[in-house]
């Protein structure tokens, strides 16, 4: 058991360091390129871009009539707040407007009622064509 414990903390201090290196590998790259100008410029070029590339698009997405990512992201965090106040408000008013949930029982009285039994078939009085009887 001692073995596995070893086994983990050097696992552990190897990949720490590893870590570590990547990192700070990563932050002498990002110094150096930051002080090249080429770079830079190429950077601010990009982004620059980029932000003419988001307005055309957004123009495009507006005369098309589809909104952009950013406006839904905004409609779905309205409709949220909506939503939470809706049901603030609904719990609010509920013990007000809340329907009676006893109902009175009803008083029914028996009455005997007799079902009228129905004819025989056949012909029945005043049937006919319909018109005047025969003298």
């Amino acid at each position: 058991m001692a073995k596995k414990k070893k086994a983990k903390e050097t696992e552990a201090s190897t990949l720490g360091r590893l870590s570590k290196a990547g990192e700070e590998a990563l932050t002498r790259l990002v110094e150096e390129l930051g002080k090249n100008e080429r770079v830079t410029d190429a950077v601010g070029r990009a982004m620059s871009a980029k932000g003419k590339l988001d307005d055309a698009s957004k123009r495009a997405l507006g005369q098309v009539g589809v909104a952009a990512a950013e406006e839904l992201k905004d409609l779905r965090k309205h409709i949220e707040r909506l939503e939470k106040r809706l049901a603030k408000l609904e719990a609010d008013t509920k013990p007000a407007t809340r329907p009676r949930t006893t109902t009175r029982a009803r008083k029914t009285t028996a009455k005997a009622t007799t079902k009228a039994e129905s004819p025989p078939a056949g012909p029945t009085e005043g049937s006919g064509s319909g018109g005047p009887e025969p003298s």
